[in-house]
C-alpha cells in the first residue's frame, strides 16, 4: 500500500488498487506501472499479491472457478473493505488497473463489482464475463494489435464486452484517434465512457520486440483518464 505525502485522514481520497501479471510481482509492477508518478490528486494506491500455481507463476483464479466467482475476487473484497476500514476512502472513486494477467482479473472484475468500480484501465487482458454485470463501468482499454500472448480477436471481445456493460454500441462512430491511437465510445457527457486504444508501442527501450509490454507514458494515461471520471 502507498499513501500520498500528507495524507489526511479527514478527506477522502481516491483508490487505485493495480494487478500484476503472470510473471511479475507487485513489487516489479509498482516501479512497472508507475502510476504514482501520474498522479493529479493525493490518492492511496494498493498493489496486491496473487498466489503461485504449479507452474511458479502468479494467478488471480483457480481452472475450477466458475465465471461469476473467481477465487480472488473475494480477495478484491476482503481488500477493498480493509482499506475503507483503516483510511478515508472515497467509496465512488475507487479504480482498477491492471496489465496481461492482471489487466483480465481487472476487466473481470469490473463487471462482477461494477457497484464497487468507478473505473477500469488495463493492458494486454482478456476477461472472464459472468451473464450479467453489476453495473457500468467507465473503461480504458490498451492493446497492441500484434500483441502474440492475447490475441486481438480476445481484446475486441473485452472491447465489445464492455460496451455492452455501459449500454453502448458497437457500431457506434467513435471520435477522431488520440494518443496511444484512443477512440472514445459515448457522448462527450457519458457517465462511463470506453476508450478503446489500439496502440502500436512494440519495442521496449532497449529495442526488443515485445508487443504484450505496459507501453510507456501508459502510466499517465491511466491517471489522467481515472482523474476525469466523476
Amino acid at each position: 500500500m502507498a499513501l500520498p505525502e500528507g495524507y489526511d485522514p479527514r478527506r477522502p481520497h481516491p483508490l487505485v488498487i493495480a494487478f500484476h501479471g503472470r510473471t511479475n510481482g507487485n513489487v516489479e509492477v509498482r516501479r512497472y506501472f508507475r502510476l504514482e508518478e501520474g498522479a493529479e490528486e493525493p490518492t492511496v494506491f494498493v498493489y496486491p499479491a496473487g498466489l503461485r500455481d504449479a507452474s511458479g507463476r502468479y494467478t488471480w483464479s483457480d481452472p475450477g472457478d466458475p465465471a461469476e466467482s473467481p477465487r480472488d475476487a473475494m480477495l478484491f473484497d476482503a481488500l477493498l473493505a480493509s482499506v475503507e476500514r483503516s483510511l478515508c476512502i472515497d467509496r465512488g472513486r475507487v479504480f482498477l488497473v491492471g496489465h496481461s494477467l492482471g489487466a483480465s482479473f481487472a476487466n473481470t472484475l469490473a463487471c462482477l463489482r461494477g457497484n464497487k468500480v468507478r473505473g477500469v484501465f488495463t493492458v494486454g487482458g482478456g476477461i472472464t464475463r459472468p451473464k450479467d454485470c453489476a453495473a457500468p463501468v467507465a473503461a480504458m482499454l490498451l492493446h497492441n494489435p500484434r500483441d502474440e500472448q492475447v490475441a486481438m480477436r480476445e481484446a475486441l471481445r473485452v472491447r465489445n464486452a464492455l460496451l455492452a456493460q455501459n449500454g453502448l454500441e458497437p457500431g457506434s462512430a467513435p471520435d477522431e484517434p488520440r494518443r496511444f491511437n484512443c477512440r472514445r465510445y459515448g457522448p462527450d457527457d457519458a457517465e462511463n465512457p470506453l476508450l478503446w486504444c489500439p496502440h502500436a508501442q512494440d519495442r521496449t527501450a532497449r529495442g526488443r520486440f515485445y508487443p504484450h509490454q505496459w507501453p510507456d507514458g501508459a502510466g499517465d494515461a491511466a491517471m489522467e483518464f481515472l482523474a476525469g471520471l466523476e
